[in-house]
């Protein structure tokens, strides 16, 4: 089918952004069609096969949310992307969910109109599933929904941020969704915000992952936002933090304009103690992978080494898991993996706090992350800082002796 007879279907309820919408569609060479409402869009669906729908999010009689959740369901061929000038971060995530392959915020550019109209056509034409597709190969209801997320972000250049705890690959989430992404082609470059020096603005072309983002300062914070904004279109930004979604979001020392910028996709890893149940599965589908890359028979886990890592606490997470199979991989006897194969010391990972004492040192790192960031966002300013956290002056100055803040 040539690009002259493609069809598609454009919902807004503004006659200047209908028609201007219309007349670049028509001069790419498809065939427009328009509809003001979600009512109208409706009745379009079911009297014409559309090889794609683009629709405004803020519609007279509903959301873009919803009819992406009506094409989803009834015209799972026809792939829908929403352009809004309305757009948040809630609106973009709950319109991803509900099936949209991407969520664009006006102005949009004649080339970024462009991509977005050849990504849909792409996904319009492959009604299957590429198998090439890359992912985690566990087999478990969180690694399968963890690789929905990635195949579905993997199809936009929408920002995205990947929360969870040291160890649970982050970064080799991000690499996956660039690696099924059309930019695999092209750089996958990481930048560890962690490190005493960095390069916070890296002349790349593809994907630029930010790791541990939460290290930045409001100065450097300033000059990302700036650095992302000027980026070219068909390169796409991913940040992984060590915090929780909730910290992330709520910490003063975060400039939310940067949150706004960033957290559009989100995917939060979960920890090897979240995932107790899984490890059964996890550990020997890890044991098979190490089988096939050493040309050698799997080892299997005696029921007393599993129940010695079901003890543990996993301070790594995934990556810690993965060194503790591969040595007793390694060292075993006859495939079999005992409880004296399992090592848990010296693996390079501190350990968790312990729970019941603790809890007053958990609460001090708090405060001191806190305080720190109120006072880097006022420039130092104590009396400021002490606006922003909501304490008095005095109780700010007692707390930064207390604590040895500098």
């Amino acid at each position: 089918m040539t690009a002259e007879q493609k069809k598609i279907l454009v919902v807004d309820d503004e006659p200047d952004i209908l028609q201007l919408l219309e007349i670049s569609l028509t001069r790419m060479g498809f065939k427009v069609y328009k509809a003001e409402n979600i009512g109208s869009a409706k009745y379009q669906l079911s009297k014409t096969s559309f090889h794609l729908c683009l629709s405004d999010f803020k519609l007279p009689d509903g959301t873009g949310s919803e009819l992406v959740e009506h094409v989803n369901h009834n015209y799972p061929n026809t792939p829908i992307a929403v352009i809004t000038a309305f757009g948040t971060i809630n609106h973009a995530v709950e319109t991803l969910k509900k099936g949209a392959y991407d969520f664009i915020t006006k102005p949009i550019s004649l080339d970024t109109l462009r991509q977005l109209v050849i990504n849909g056509l792409q996904r319009h034409e492959t009604k299957e599933p590429e198998t090439s597709s890359e992912t985690i190969q566990i087999k478990t209801d969180y690694f399968d929904q963890l690789n929905q997320l990635i195949l579905k972000y993997s199809e936009s250049y929408i920002p995205v941020i990947i929360f969870g705890k040291k160890g649970t690959w982050k970064k080799r989430i991000a690499s996956l969704i660039h690696k099924n992404s059309d930019l695999n082609h092209k750089d996958f470059t990481v930048v560890n915000c962690a490190n005493e020096t960095f390069d916070l603005t890296p002349e790349a072309s593809g994907t630029i992952v930010y790791e541990n983002i939460e290290n930045l300062d409001p100065k450097e914070q300033s000059q990302l936002i700036k650095y992302i904004k000027t980026l070219p279109d068909d390169n796409r930004i991913i940040v992984t933090s060590n915090w929780t979604e909730d910290e992330f979001m709520h910490s003063l020392g975060v400039k939310k304009s940067l949150i706004r910028l960033l957290s559009v996709a989100i995917i939060k890893t979960q920890s090897v103690l979240e995932l107790k149940e899984d490890l059964v599965e996890v550990s020997k589908t890890r044991l098979d992978q190490l089988a096939e890359d050493w040309n050698k028979l799997p080892c299997k886990i005696h029921p007393s080494a599993l129940t010695k890592l079901k003890n543990y606490e996993f301070p790594g997470n995934m990556k810690e898991l993965d060194l503790i199979l591969s040595k007793a991989a390694v060292n075993c006897q006859n495939q079999l993996i005992r409880e004296e194969d399992i090592q848990l010391e010296n693996t390079g990972f501190q350990p968790q706090l312990n729970k019941e004492m603790n809890l007053e040192k958990y609460i001090e790192d708090i405060e001191i992350r806190e305080i720190t960031n109120a006072l880097a966002k006022t420039n130092n300013n104590k009396t400021k800082a002490a606006d922003l956290l909501g304490i008095s002056f005095r109780a700010l100055r007692y707390k930064i002796k207390k604590l040895g803040i500098d």
